[in-house]
């Protein structure tokens, strides 16, 4: 399974995420605050703030979105850049989650795959969410698998995956246990993802693919044997 096989969902998936969450204030409660400042100033820093956050993150969603696949080095460190300064002015918020898996996508582009680990795993603490965190295990172990670290990959990939990549993360197991060698392993886990795949409406027609194949490699063995 390609790395690549993801962007376009991960692409909606924070265009959809900026429509319901990009115009909302950040919470934040500060001690004493009130005391200081006076409610309605501490107001009106806060949706400043909110505000300027949400422009910089709707900034580094159009310059991300806007690159071509042939873009120059130039055009991605501009948006490392804003995807950086994000994450390191909000860390632990969404807006450092999606900053961090969009800094992994630039470095996965120029395979640079340590980097690309090292801004997943920050995404992964700052995900606040079970949805979030799949996501950035599942990326993470695309990456540990790109740098042959198979056992750290499997390490990541549940065999009773539950969720909206529940399928993608059981195909991707069941790909690496393949890899491996581990062929009857691999056509359980393709069975397995078949089976999430269909009950979340998600297409079947690779995994059936990949399955068959197996069952053929498995028949012919034991054929043999």
């Amino acid at each position: 399974m390609d790395y690549e096989e993801f962007e376009h969902d991960t692409e909606e998936k924070i265009k959809r995420w900026w429509d319901e969450n990009g115009k909302s204030l950040i919470a934040a409660v500060v001690v004493g605050v009130g005391a200081v400042f006076g409610w309605d100033q501490y107001q009106k820093n806060d949706q400043a703030q909110a505000e300027a956050v949400s422009a910089q993150f709707q900034n580094l969603m159009e310059e991300q979105l806007s690159l071509p696949d042939n873009a120059s080095e130039e055009e991605r460190s501009k948006v490392f850049e804003i995807a950086n300064t994000l994450t390191e002015e909000h860390a632990n918020t969404s807006y450092a989650v999606y900053s961090d898996l969009i800094m992994a996508k630039l470095a996965v582009d120029t395979k640079d795959y340590a980097l690309a680990e090292t801004h997943l795993r920050q995404a992964n603490t700052s995900a606040k969410t079970p949805e979030l965190k799949d996501l950035s295990n599942l990326r993470l172990a695309q990456v540990l698998f790109a740098q042959e670290k198979d056992d750290d990959a499997l390490a990541l990939l549940p065999e009773t995956a539950e969720g909206a990549y529940a399928s993608r993360m059981l195909e991707l197991r069941a790909d690496i246990l393949l890899a491996k060698g581990d062929t009857s392993a691999a056509r359980t886990v393709y069975e397995k993802a078949i089976a999430q795949a269909g009950m979340t409406g998600l297409p079947i027609d690779t995994l059936e693919l990949k399955r068959n194949d197996l069952n053929d490699v498995v028949t012919s063995a034991e054929t043999v044997n």
